[in-house]
């Protein structure tokens, strides 16, 4: 599917470079340099995790027609749309310029789109307008791409006369995409504040590390008591431990999220001051060199 291979094409080159220039900065001194270097690569790889995701989707884009009713499935999305609900099709026209917001290069559109000032919801594969089919519901406009339209009505209007009666669109998610930290912005923010602190350190400690004397004296909670460290590179303690105790938290709030929301927020919040506390750690550290 040329949708598929447009996604699947960067996550590689991305990957590739991502891996590369790890491979290279690994040789590096530690330096500012290098953490520029590793902070880039880990970029490349989260870019190529997040492409290949969306090829994953498109490969798994597809619609399922039966007596229940029409199911869109998209990546961890599945749309479910009793047959009842149904209440036409349209084709796609040449003329119609879709505007979409959302995913959309060639064989891959998927995101809220305005039609003729009406709004759509696309889960579509088309090249062209003309490959869309428009199907109607009394909620909203799905814009699909069945590899042949005329077949894909006809089972519908087939189903539809033995269909169930009753239920109601709905919108399943597993259960990644059906985590609460995708609707949840405060604990989003609290998480990326305490990750961008903890990276903060990490080029900190990078950039200073060059200037450090080979003895340092490290004299502060939470790394305990520490007066005789004969080598510099004790240094890198702190924001390693800072980055263990930031996982903790990562991952124990991502769980109890689904149970208690202020116990994320609690652990969250305590994870971005932890990460402050490594920050003056950090600090004294230098300053006692």
């Amino acid at each position: 599917m040329l949708g598929v291979a447009v996604a699947a094409v960067p996550a590689v080159i991305a990957a590739i470079l991502g891996l590369a220039l790890v491979a290279k900065a690994a040789t590096w001194p530690i330096s500012l340099t290098q953490f520029a270097a590793i902070t880039g690569a880990i970029v490349l790889i989260v870019l190529a995790v997040v492409f290949a995701f969306w090829a994953f989707a498109c490969y798994t884009l597809h619609y399922v027609v039966n007596r229940s009713g029409l199911t869109i499935a998209w990546g961890t999305l599945r749309h479910i749309i009793p047959m009842e609900r149904i209440e036409g099709f349209s084709l796609g026209r040449g003329e119609d310029r879709p505007t979409l917001s959302g995913l959309s290069w060639p064989g891959l559109h998927v995101g809220r789109g305005l039609v003729g000032g009406k709004e759509a919801l696309f889960y579509s594969t088309h090249r062209s307008p003309e490959e869309i089919l428009y199907v109607r519901t009394s909620a909203v406009t799905y814009a699909v791409s069945p590899q042949d339209p005329p077949r894909f009505i006809a089972e519908v209007e087939r189903f539809k006369r033995a269909a169930r009666r009753g239920g109601e669109e709905s919108v399943q998610r597993d259960i990644v995409g059906g985590h609460p930290i995708w609707a949840d912005r405060v604990a989003q923010w609290l998480a990326l504040a305490a990750v961008l602190i903890n990276l903060g350190l990490w080029g900190y400690v990078f950039a200073i590390y060059p200037d450090l004397s080979p003895q340092i004296t490290i004299e502060f909670p939470p790394l305990g008591d520490i007066t005789d460290v004969h080598s510099r590179g004790q240094i890198l303690w702190i924001p390693g431990a800072a980055l263990a105790i930031l996982a903790v938290n990562l991952i124990a709030g991502l769980a109890l999220q689904w149970r208690e929301r202020a116990a994320t927020y609690l652990l969250l919040s305590g994870g971005v001051f932890v990460q402050l506390l490594f920050w003056v750690s950090a600090g004294i550290a230098v300053s006692n060199a």
